[in-house]
């Protein structure tokens, strides 16, 4: 499959486990223009065949009707189920045209586990149940973390935190997670450390692979409580350009424009800042990210050019600055 499809059967993924029900009808599949990247997703083993019959399916033949599949009598191994069309008749149906088709979070959660090399010395834990996994204990900077999956973390926030603080101490929590980071900062979890599964995944065909996670735990911290937000993070100007909400939103402001920040630009840029707009060689850049190579500014520009272009600085020597006109001296 290429980049392309792999990339959007992992979004639809994610939407699809974010769902109180990540259950998907079969006629939503054929019938949509999806069809391809589910069937990528089962591939995959992350989408399944539950053992519930659809409440209704859509004749394939005249599109109008609607029939309750039914076992095949007598049972037909090729079609199981068959349903009975007021239009065309006796309709037969394969087992992945009759059953709701459902996402597996605990598939997700084991394929971290592997893909951050926590397998086999750690079995992903469910500690809020459909919710919540503990994947296990890594280093990262010489301080042990503590590592978690979890999906709908907004319908559930009092037993994650029960959880989150029975399990991890304070600031060695990472959470992976397929739920909207931006929906937790006004709950009780927004002191928590949040990383989008998006950010730091690609599916491929042997599940998740995971690159840059490291970026996240050195600078971002974690999201800070709303009662901490400034008044200039809540004033709307026209045609702005600043990263003014760097931090709070992870989103860079161009001519009004928000464009998001990924974590490795996010952290690239956090340095930079963090310099006061003197120059950063690219070897101290990747010594602070802790990466054994250094960055490359084809692969900055290519990512977010836009971001680059306007916010950076940068000469034939290999080094970086934030250009003068956003540079904001701390006190």
């Amino acid at each position: 499959m290429t980049a392309a499809v792999n990339d959007q059967a992992l979004r639809e993924l994610c939407w699809l486990v974010e769902q109180s029900d990540p259950r998907v009808n079969p006629d939503a599949i054929w019938s949509g223009d999806q069809a391809a990247v589910y069937h990528h997703l089962r591939d995959l083993g992350a989408l399944t065949l539950s053992n519930e019959v659809t409440g209704g399916s859509l004749c394939r033949e005249c599109s109008t009707e609607v029939f309750r599949p039914v076992a095949s009598d007598p049972p037909d191994p090729e079609f199981p189920y068959h349903g009975y069309c007021g239009e065309c008749g006796w309709i037969a149906l394969r087992k992945e045209e009759a059953l709701l088709w459902q996402a597996q979070p605990a598939k997700i959660a084991r394929w971290l586990g592997t893909a951050l090399q926590l397998t086999p010395h750690y079995v992903p834990e469910p500690v809020v149940e459909g919710v919540l996994w503990r994947l296990g204990e890594r280093e990262f900077r010489r301080r042990r973390h503590v590592l978690f999956f979890g999906r709908g973390l907004g319908e559930a926030v009092a037993p994650v935190k029960e959880a989150l603080t029975r399990l991890a101490a304070p600031g060695t929590e990472v959470i992976i997670t397929t739920t909207d980071v931006s929906t937790l900062r006004a709950t009780s979890l927004a002191d928590r450390l949040f990383v989008p599964l998006r950010a730091i995944a690609h599916l491929r065909k042997v599940g998740l692979v995971v690159e840059n996670l490291e970026a996240y735990i050195p600078v971002l911290g974690k999201i800070p409580p709303p009662e901490e937000t400034s008044f200039s993070d809540q004033v709307e100007q026209p045609n702005e350009t600043s990263l003014r909400l760097l931090h709070r939103r992870r989103i860079a402001l161009i001519d009004g424009e928000e464009i998001p920040v990924p974590g490795l630009f996010y952290a690239f840029l956090t340095i930079l800042e963090d310099h006061d707009g003197d120059e950063v060689h690219k070897r101290v850049i990747a010594e602070t990210l802790g990466r054994d190579r250094p960055i490359r500014r084809a692969d900055m520009v290519r990512r977010h050019r836009p971001v680059f272009d306007t916010f950076v600085g940068w000469d034939d020597k290999g080094n970086y600055w934030l250009k003068p006109d956003f540079v904001v001296i701390k006190a």
